[in-house]
Formats: structure tokens, sequence, C-alpha cells
């Protein structure tokens, strides 16, 4: 779909102002060995297949080796306020699912993860699903920067949706190309769009032609909203100190999220 008329400029401005963006990996702790700290990374969707617990370790400050230490072996649980409980096994290390998790508007999530004598609990409220209309895209007069060697035009995605009245929102956007989530984040809340319709920009990815861009706009609670916002500060050298998390436990940081998610796609054919 082509987008028509887009006051780049003015959306650009709400886009700063409601978004914050940073790298998708959530934590990066100056720890030494004895206070490595767990860090979980949790999401229940209104959705079979892709809910999921990953568990990781932070690194050491003097461990300046790649990647990350997952934790394997845990007993990983998720109960929601009706009593159904649902228990993840591991699939991969240090990555739990269950293929018969589903959340539900409305129901609360509660996580409990134990893994050697470290007891770790949260919950998550799931909000009502926000749906994405549309999605559009328009050309962007610039060369394409990277290590693409291909040259090609580069394009911009613009989600469609309208902000529900009343109700307090709070949303996180996502794109892939092929599978692979898009660097960066845009979290946002709807205190300058409540109620009306919105045209939003994922202004930090550029596509190339052919792309198909798949985007989802997730439902969040406050608690993650506020998790994510102050991770990107944190990085960004705003304020001091690890962000609060949802989690509860000891040496432990990251996040557990009931989302309701609204996903589309959109293939970037050629625009004169």
């Amino acid at each position: 779909m082509k987008s028509a008329q887009i006051n780049i400029k003015l959306l650009f401005v709400i886009a700063l102002a409601l978004t914050i963006i940073s790298c998708e990996k959530v934590v990066e702790l100056d720890l030494d060995d004895e206070n490595q700290m767990l860090v979980v990374e949790g999401i229940v969707h209104d959705s079979i297949g892709d809910n999921f617990v990953l568990l990781s370790k932070s690194k050491p400050f003097n461990d300046n080796s790649g990647g990350f230490q997952t934790v394997s072996g845990a007993e990983v649980i998720v109960r929601d306020d009706l009593g159904n409980t649902f228990v993840l096994t591991e699939r991969n290390a240090g990555y739990y699912k269950n293929d018969s998790l589903k959340g539900t508007t409305g129901r609360t999530y509660f996580l409990t993860v134990r893994t050697g004598e470290k007891v770790v609990a949260a919950q998550s409220s799931m909000g009502w699903r926000v749906n994405l209309d549309s999605l559009s895209y328009e050309k962007i007069d610039s060369p394409f920067g990277g290590s693409n060697e291909v040259e090609s035009d580069e394009y911009r995605v613009f989600t469609h949706f309208f902000d529900p009245p009343i109700i307090k929102n709070f949303y996180r956007i996502k794109a892939f190309v092929k599978g692979v989530q898009e660097k960066g984040f845009i979290v946002l809340d709807d205190n300058l769009i409540e109620g009306d319709s919105v045209v939003f920009p994922i202004f930090q990815s550029r596509f190339l032609e052919k792309d198909t861009v798949t985007v989802q706009l997730l439902s969040i609670d406050e608690k993650n909203y506020r998790y994510f916002n102050a991770i990107a500060a944190s990085q960004n050298g705003e304020v001091p100190g690890n962000p609060e998390t949802n989690l509860v436990g000891k040496n432990v940081v990251g996040y557990f999220g009931a989302y309701a998610k609204s996903e589309r796609k959109i293939v970037m054919n050629p625009l004169p």
C-alpha cells in the first residue's frame, strides 16, 4: 500500500516525543563473577507458538568474550488467574516454551522460574488488543548505507491504527525481515494520541526493494513500558543504575510480559 501525502516532519516530532529507541538486547551490566545476575526475558502472546522464556546470565565485567551464557535445567512455569498451569520445557539451551500456552485478554499471568536455589517470580496482565489497520510505505531519497553491496532504493514503513479512547494504552512496535527482528525497538503511550487514528513511522529502520516486512503492534502493560523506557534512557546516559523490573527475586534482571499482538505484512514493491 502506498503512503499518501504523509507529513514526515510532523510524524518525526511525534515519534521523538513518544518513543524511546534502543538495542533489542536489554541488559549489559558491569558485574564481577560473584554478582552475576540471572537475566529473564519472557513473553506470553495471545497466539499459539510464540510464547517463551529465555534464561541467561549477565557477563562479568572482565569477560570480553562474545555471546552470553544460557541457563539450562531450570523449572519454568506459567499460571493464569483461573488456575491453569503451563510447564515450559527447554527446547534449546536456555530457551523454554509450551506449545499449548496462549494468552487471553483480561487475564493475569504469573511466571515462576527455579534454577538451583534461586526462585524468580513475576506477573503481567494482558490488555485489549489494538489492531493494526494497515501498513504503508514510501521511498526515502537517500543512498542505502550499510554492508549491502547491491544498490537499491530504501523504504520507510508506516503503521496505521486507532487508539481506543478512555482506556490507557501502552504499545511496543517490532519489525521483522526474513524472520529476523530489526535492531532497536519503539515503545509509546497514548498521552498525545488517545482516541485518534494514528499513522506512525518505524523510523529507525530502512527497508530494501522486494523486502517482505512483518510488523507487530503489541499492547503491553505499564510496568513493561516503564522498563523499556528506563533501559533506553540508561543506555543513552540519562539515568544511572538498572531499570525497574517486574521480576521478584535476588540478583535478577529482565522482564515478563503478557502482550496482545496484532501483526501484518507488506512487500516493498518499487515506487516511482
